[in-house]
């Protein structure tokens, strides 16, 4: 049994995950704003009734920069040793929203992309300490080339990317897996309004290959898998012609 933390808990694929993780039976921390206390309580309590494990709530707030760390110590000290972290929490605004309004693209780059560094590096550190753990982190194949439809949102995923390689690298032989996961659109709320529906993956089909990659210690999955080979495409075009494109 393991003790896992959740962040952004009530995202259309954490939940799914967090059954997943509770089907195997580990301890769930759920973590999310106050705003969303009854959605993250129902949840807490369907894990306790579906798998008898015991699911906590906890709240903080991915744009409270300054106490994300602190959150994190006092997760260790309500629920216990955090063995496993999850960060699910995200945003994705509009692009032409974003390239008129600065502060709304800064506070979308501190959710995706700062409060993750935060608080999985405060993470790590103490599983470092321990030399036992698992981190999880969930970028985008917006990531891995700039589009203009989205290039804002992909320029944080990029980052996130970066960032887990180098936690990866830094904690290699330290018995911590640090896994990125790259979804493809995925019928939750945030991509409600993306077009081509028929291409959108089951929120619980994702949450089952995330669930897999943890078990086998995988470093970074695309889900569903097909989305490698796309954008492996999409990375390789040469710009003549992906300048023409309408990505």
């Amino acid at each position: 049994m393991k003790n896992w933390l959740i962040l952004g808990a009530t995202s259309g694929i954490a939940v799914p995950l967090a059954r997943e993780l509770a089907s195997r039976g580990n301890r769930i921390c759920l973590a999310g704003r106050r705003e969303n206390s009854k959605r993250l309580e129902l949840l807490a309590q369907d894990l306790n009734a579906r798998f008898g494990v015991e699911a906590a709530v906890s709240y903080f707030d991915a744009v409270e920069l300054e106490r994300l760390e602190a959150f994190i110590d006092e997760v260790e000290e309500t629920f216990g040793r955090i063995d496993g972290v999850v960060y699910a929490a995200g945003l994705m605004e509009p692009q032409l929203h974003l390239q008129r309004d600065f502060t709304a693209a800064r506070r979308q780059h501190d959710i995706n992309y700062m409060a993750a560094v935060g608080l999985l590096g405060h993470t790590a550190r103490k599983m470092e300490a321990r030399r036992r753990g698992h981190i999880v982190a969930f970028g985008s194949p917006a990531g891995d080339r700039g589009r203009r439809s989205n290039y804002l949102y992909g320029a944080d995923k990029a980052a996130l990317h970066l960032f887990m390689e180098g936690l990866r690298h830094r904690l290699a032989g330290k018995r911590i897996t640090v896994l990125t996961v790259k979804p493809g659109p995925t019928d939750t709320p945030m991509t409600a309004g993306m077009r081509k529906p028929r291409f959108k993956a089951r929120p619980e089909d994702v949450a089952r290959d995330i669930a897999r990659a943890i078990d086998d210690k995988r470093t970074v999955i695309y889900t569903p898998a097909k989305w490698r080979y796309i954008m492996c495409v999409i990375r390789h075009l040469p710009w003549f012609i992906f300048k023409r494109l309408n990505l």
